[in-house]
């Protein structure tokens, strides 16, 4: 029993453990392509014109970023917390965002097709010309967002009023 219980305490330490390499990349040019950045702590970085396409951010902190024309497409943002974020014309396309906070983030012109977007917290943010196409926006919340100029195209299920 011991040994078992030693077995999943170990475990769990590592299920949101970050390459720190992968860190260390983010940190010193911004691009981390493929990275695993799980449970990192990013908080108030500029990472503008990075890409994090396909990388692994899932309860990663990004609150309070800075992230112009950032590429998170096909990017794993699950649990995220990018929380007061200014992130205008980022790509989010593909990318999967499950229970990630997005509460009063500044997200202008971000490209959100095709992404999977499961009970996402979008309350307070300001979503002007921000893209959707293909989502199911259902069990998120938009409470006091503003989306001046948003797009809905093809396949949005649940368009907030």
């Amino acid at each position: 029993m011991k040994y078992i219980l030693l077995s999943l305490l170990l475990f769990s330490n590592t299920l949101w453990a970050f390459d720190a390499a992968d860190l260390k990349k983010v940190k010193e040019d911004g691009d981390c392509p493929m990275c695993d950045l799980s449970g990192a702590d990013l908080r108030g970085l500029d990472l503008s014109m990075s890409d994090f396409s396909d990388a692994n951010l899932s309860h990663a902190n990004l609150a309070n970023t800075l992230a112009h024309k950032a590429d998170f497409s096909n990017a794993d943002l699950s649990d995220t917390n990018l929380s007061k974020s200014n992130i205008k014309g980022a790509y989010f396309v593909k990318a999967t965002l499950l229970h990630t906070n997005l509460s009063e983030a500044r997200i202008w012109k971000g490209d959100f097709s095709y992404a999977h977007i499961d009970q996402c917290n979008f309350n307070e943010s300001a979503l002007g010309s921000a893209i959707f196409d293909h989502n199911n926006l259902n069990n998120s919340s938009f409470k006091g967002a503003i989306l001046y100029k948003t797009i809905f195209r093809k396949k949005v299920l649940g368009i907030p009023k």
